[in-house]
């Protein structure tokens, strides 16, 4: 079972929080915020059993309600998503939460209502919700969980007691994915994908991995404008990729850029060969050049154009800095 330990690098917050649950200090509402993968409603969970555990050492994850909450169980730890088929949270589901939590609790402790992607709340539910939060049912713990903080209404804000989490180094995220049971090499290469976020890196399949390199290998293998066309061609029809296939190019190029300055090499970080001659060959301004592309394709992005147009404005730019050095 997962302990506060080991979210310890995620938030200078954890151990505080261990204390304050174990012990009944622990304030009504928390805004649990940070980057996807970093724990966040693991220790929300943790939150959880150490308020309803009955032992010793809490939470001990042995006793009765500490396993309904693992389980999902639990008749007092309510979970607030969308209504099935809805991308949001509407009012009328936040009603019908908040009229559960009011009841008296099922097991003569602590009660819980967790919004695992709080920023999908509605304006209008969080203004019901804000209501609630002025005036809390008796023992109800409430934990808003987001990676988008700015979706949520100051007023909500206000009245939560804000825990910031953040990556690990990778590092230690790759020491940590190696305690979980993977090998160093594969720990190394997802705590590296990852950017530090455990969680992402636990999620990382063989096909993104693929993509990482077929991508890696088709950008870098461009060698003049005559390129550009079927590299877009292989890629501009994969809607389902198509926002990863940004995000990797990004996370390319800051890694060469990275590799550029004199930080980590991309050797072993899961790139094709032609990816890791660029980073050694190429100088630092092709990076630099390469990071404007990416940063405009984005900008290109959020004005309609076309995935195709933006994933060619960046290509050209690899051609064009081939043509400038000397190989």
């Amino acid at each position: 079972m997962l302990s506060f330990d080991d979210f310890r690098g995620q938030s200078a917050h954890i151990e505080q929080l261990r204390i304050d649950f174990s012990g009944g200090a622990n304030v009504h509402a928390y805004l649990f915020s940070g980057p996807r993968g970093t724990g966040k409603r693991s220790v929300a969970q943790l939150c959880v059993m150490a308020a309803l555990c009955r032992g010793e050492k809490k939470p001990c994850g042995e006793c009765g309600p500490c396993r309904r909450v693992l389980s999902g169980s639990h008749p007092d730890v309510h979970h607030v998503l969308p209504a099935k088929g809805k991308q949001s949270i509407g009012v009328d589901v936040l009603r019908e939460a908040i009229e559960e939590v009011g009841v008296k609790s099922f097991e003569a402790g602590a009660k819980a209502m967790i919004f695992p992607e709080a920023h999908k709340m509605t304006p209008q539910a969080q203004n019901c919700l804000l209501k609630t939060l002025e005036e809390p049912p008796q023992g109800t713990v409430f934990f808003l969980i987001t990676d988008q903080p700015g979706a949520l209404l100051p007023t909500i804000v206000s009245r939560c007691r804000v825990v910031r989490f953040h990556p690990l180094s990778q590092e230690e995220a790759a020491a940590r994915l190696c305690a979980l049971g993977l090998p160093q090499a594969e720990a190394n290469q997802r705590a590296r994908m990852a950017e530090g976020c455990v969680g992402q890196a636990l999620e990382i399949g063989e096909e993104q991995m693929a993509l990482r390199r077929s991508l890696s290998q088709a950008v870098f293998s461009i060698r003049r404008p005559g390129d550009v066309l079927a590299v877009v061609n292989d890629y501009k029809d994969d809607k389902e990729h198509q926002g990863q296939i940004m995000d990797m190019l990004e996370g390319i190029v800051r890694d060469i850029l990275s590799a550029q300055a004199g930080g980590a090499p991309l050797e072993g970080a899961g790139y094709a060969r032609e990816a890791e001659a660029y980073a050694q060959k190429a100088p630092m301004t092709s990076g630099l050049a390469l990071q404007r592309a990416v940063m405009r394709a984005r900008m290109m992005l959020g004005s309609n154009v076309s995935f195709a147009a933006a994933l060619e404005s960046i290509l050209l730019v690899v051609s064009e800095e081939y043509t400038k050095w000397s190989w």
